[in-house]
């Protein structure tokens, strides 16, 4: 009989197989994995590294091979314009069970969890869907203006409401501005014409500036949906790209899309035009011609 008897059962020897996470296909040294890695921003640093590492392979035409890649091939075109990123556990499920969009639709938070349900296990799985780089962008932006509005000193209560007003217009006992990250803190524009907190959220005083400037002039709705409308997930190529922590300008980049529809909001951005090429070249791609587009 086969196996070892042991109190009249037959029992099988077994061997457990160790194999590697999905998350470890892009390791190539012990400091690049961030398997039981618990602080945050160095857990998102290293995805983040892993994430640029895969685009620019496939950039560059090489063969992954691998069965535990966390990506398949996207051959499209399409892809260009939106963020090509793992979607990483935290950064999704991290977004509040309230959304903070007022012009969210009612099935938005429905739509949200079954998509986060539906990304995770993709993720898991090594094999991220085409489709689902729309919403994961937008998502994206939308944790960035909380954790952004957070870092200013605002709660969440103040982007619940059309008409609310930012801290900047506002005596507020017990605020302090020192507190607030460089890059996010107050204009004399922000701080002498009233507007809506979500404006504040941007890491880039001049196009902050611009934005409250524009005044009635800016859609601002349609502004929201480009940046955030995760429930919608068509592709208008016109959005921003959250690459890490969201208070530094450094970890943001810009679609060619984008400046298309919104070039007048980035002017005088030379921050954010310089780190979208800083990102782009990382992946190979040929650098924006930021006056072309800016004048088109």
């Amino acid at each position: 009989m086969d196996g070892q008897q042991e109190n009249g059962v037959a029992t099988k020897s077994s061997t457990i197989r160790l194999e590697h996470m999905p998350q470890q296909a892009w390791v190539w040294a012990p400091g690049d994995d961030w398997t039981g890695v618990i602080d945050r921003s160095e857990r998102r640093k290293l995805q983040n590294r892993h994430n640029q590492r895969a685009y620019r392979l496939r950039r560059k035409g090489k063969a992954i091979e691998r069965q535990e890649a966390p990506f398949t091939s996207f051959a499209s075109e399409e892809v260009s314009d939106v963020a090509l990123f793992t979607p990483s556990v935290d950064s999704v499920a991290e977004s509040t069970e309230e959304l903070k969009c007022t012009h969210a639709p009612p099935y938005a938070l429905q739509f949200r969890r079954w998509f986060e349900a539906k990304a995770r296990d993709s993720y898991l799985r090594g094999s991220p869907r085409l489709e689902h780089l729309i919403s994961l962008s937008r998502l994206n932006v939308h944790r960035a203006i909380i954790e952004n509005i957070s870092a200013i000193g605002m709660t969440d209560d103040w982007m619940k409401s059309d008409d609310s007003i930012s801290i900047f217009n506002l005596v507020h006992p017990g605020f302090s501005e020192e507190k607030i990250p460089p890059s996010l803190r107050p204009t004399l524009i922000q701080r002498t014409i009233p507007h809506h907190p979500w404006l504040d959220f941007f890491p880039f005083p001049r196009m902050r500036d611009n934005l409250i400037a524009a005044g009635n002039t800016l859609d601002d709705d349609d502004l929201c949906h480009d940046l955030m409308a995760f429930w919608d997930t068509r592709n208008t190529g016109a959005t921003l790209l959250v690459w890490g922590e969201p208070w530094d300008p450094k970890n943001w980049e810009v679609t060619e899309g984008f400046c298309k529809k919104w070039g007048t909001m980035l002017w005088g951005c030379s921050e954010l035009l310089v780190s979208t090429n800083c990102w782009r070249m990382r992946r190979w791609e040929k650098p924006l011609a930021w006056r072309q587009l800016l004048q088109s």
